[in-house]
């Protein structure tokens, strides 16, 4: 059953989504890597974090480490509850789940930045 005390949350959490698509970037001019640039604690990283805390589905956080730096990925999950209230929807077919990463960049082509995000819906 919708809990129907945080509903109104998720809007937060599907703008900072849209954010994240919005400046995302193509990284390396010779890679496929794309993402948002940040820097720890930076509005992005703090917006990511949040969602993350919030949101993020227990048991899909994975931490990979390589010699150059890490990835961090959580999958997230939100909830159109417009959708749901006005009845378009069943909760079923209004929840989302969106995979969220942070790639740390540690070679020096990120510039200022500790890395990029980027999320994509599953």
């Amino acid at each position: 059953m919708l809990n129907l005390n945080v509903m109104a949350v998720y809007r937060e959490g599907y703008m900072i989504v849209k954010q994240i698509e919005k400046g995302s970037i193509q990284i390396y001019s010779d890679a496929c890597d794309y993402g948002y640039p940040t820097r720890k604690g930076d509005f992005i990283w703090n917006a990511a974090k949040q969602i993350s805390d919030w949101y993020g589905l227990k048991g899909t956080r994975i931490v990979n480490k390589y010699g150059t730096g890490y990835d961090a990925s959580i999958d997230i999950e939100l909830i159109d509850e417009w959708a749901v209230s006005d009845k378009r929807k069943t909760e079923v077919e209004a929840t989302d789940v969106f995979l969220l990463t942070f790639v740390s960049c540690t070679d020096g082509k990120c510039k200022e930045f500790d890395g990029f995000l980027h999320i994509y819906k599953k």
